[in-house]
């Protein structure tokens, strides 16, 4: 029994030595890893609309990426829908841009997405502006090819969020 134990004990010490200790065990925000906050999403801002939520931002060495979760709080259901993100560095410089998309969102689903802007921190990153490039499907009325840039965007409300400013164009 005692040689369990022991095996046991040197097995995890050399786990936590490589580097390979299960997530609970290792400080995800510790020197030289990637930093990561996070908050519960908005899902509701008073207005029957889907709720863009931008809940999550972890900073890498060399790149940022934000978590974002898009609910549907419309009456109908949303087949489609995408937002183009545009990032803006100091003095209002287009940086990147990054597009995300969100499919089959029922009255009150919740869809998870993640982007990614490369080469830069994110604190580098003054402001995101948010756009919708059109051909959306949502509802009966809305359809991909009767939707033209902006339409989409008018059934979204965007929350704010401490991460960054987000812009609704």
């Amino acid at each position: 029994m005692k040689k369990i134990a022991l095996t046991i004990t040197a097995l995890l010490f050399i786990v936590l030595l490589s580097g390979c200790a299960p997530s609970g065990m290792v400080d995800e925000n510790a020197p030289g890893r990637p930093k990561t906050e996070r908050m519960e999403p908005v899902t509701n801002t008073g207005r029957q609309a889907a709720v863009l939520s931008l809940h999550k931002r972890t900073n890498f060495e060399n790149a940022c990426t934000y978590g974002m979760t898009l609910t549907n709080n419309l009456p109908y259901k949303i087949t489609n829908i995408a937002f183009r993100f545009d990032a803006y560095i100091r003095g209002g410089i287009f940086y990147q841009h990054e597009t995300k998309n969100f499919w089959e969102l029922d009255p009150t689903d919740r869809q998870y997405r993640d982007m990614t802007f490369t080469n830069i921190k994110c604190d580098q990153i003054e402001y995101i502006e948010v756009r919708d490039p059109g051909r959306c499907a949502i509802g009966k009325t809305l359809t991909r090819f009767s939707s033209q840039p902006g339409d989409c965007i008018r059934h979204v409300d965007i929350a704010s969020t401490p991460y960054v400013r987000l812009i609704k164009k």
